[in-house]
């Protein structure tokens, strides 16, 4: 079995907005392996975007543990937590600007993450025409980014992520803002550096596409991991393979679409039949009522 680069058990994060209290996060769990590339999918609000948040050492889970790598993103102090965004991890926004300096050239962009963090004037160049070369992004070293296509865009927002030499990779809808042949392209260039260097993968998105690039698909609901889908197979001929997530606690969520199928509502009557555990409506299987 694959270490895991990334332990999360009973996360729970809670947030104001106004007065209120906001539970995104309900006891998640999941653990992602050094190496894997995995997609996190559910409905707006399900946790997702926080989920990136507490791993990317931008808020600190209220609750539950949260490791990656060496760190324990809970206990993290200022002087850790800079030193865990330096090193550890590199972050994909959603909107590509956000990774780009727009006075910047495309090789001055890739160094920026470098400065930081201690390297050589040759080993940043050097890192950085490594990057921009594997992403075929060489004709334009000279130009910034306002004159690159959105695909160019995206490969240098991804050039800049991975910079650093990141352990884990976070991409926030990396595909959201391309048509469907550059989004295609652009998975693929991400599958393959992935595999080249070794980065582990987390990335949200809704792009069916991402299925044909990646080993997992966990879906989150109400703050929870629910179902996960493992894949198996090259792009045309994968094979997939869905399960229901057991957490630490013994909860589970049922799909969806078979809660809505069995009218499921409040309490169900749950047994163990033949090594398999059966779960009907509350009033399925009941001994009618003696005088």
């Amino acid at each position: 079995m694959t270490a895991a680069l990334v332990d999360c058990q009973g996360v729970v994060h809670i947030y104001k907005t106004g007065d209120l209290e906001v539970v995104a996060l309900q006891g998640l769990d999941l653990n992602v392996g050094v190496g894997e590339m995995v997609a996190i999918v559910g409905r707006s609000g399900s946790g997702k975007t926080t989920l990136m948040n507490v791993l990317a050492g931008l808020e600190r889970p209220s609750a539950g543990r949260a490791r990656v790598g060496g760190f324990d993103l809970a206990q993290l102090n200022d002087a850790q937590r800079k030193n865990y965004q330096r090193r550890m991890v590199g972050y994909l926004w959603q909107n590509t600007q956000v990774n780009l300096v727009p006075e910047l050239d495309v090789l001055e962009n890739v160094q920026m993450p470098l400065l930081g963090a201690g390297w050589t004037v040759g080993d940043r160049v050097q890192r950085a025409a490594y990057l921009v070369d594997a992403l075929g992004l060489s004709s334009r070293l000279d130009n910034h980014p306002a004159e690159l296509s959105a695909g160019e865009q995206q490969r240098l927002g991804l050039a800049v992520a991975l910079a650093n030499q990141p352990s884990l990779l976070l991409a926030d809808e990396p595909t959201s803002q391309l048509d469907s042949a550059t989004a295609r392209a652009v998975l693929e260039d991400l599958r393959r550096l992935q595999s080249e260097l070794g980065t582990t993968v987390i990335m949200v998105t809704h792009d069916p596409q991402v299925e044909e690039y990646v080993e997992r698909v966990v879906l989150i609901r109400d703050g929870r991991t629910s179902t996960e889908t493992r894949y198996a197979g090259v792009p045309g001929g994968r094979t997939a393979d869905e399960l229901v997530i057991v957490d630490a606690a013994g909860r589970l969520q049922l799909p969806a679409e078979y809660v809505e199928a069995l009218g499921l509502r409040g309490r169900a009557r749950v047994r163990m039949e033949d090594g398999r555990i059966i779960v009907v409506p509350a009033g399925e299987g009941e001994e009618p009522a003696r005088d």
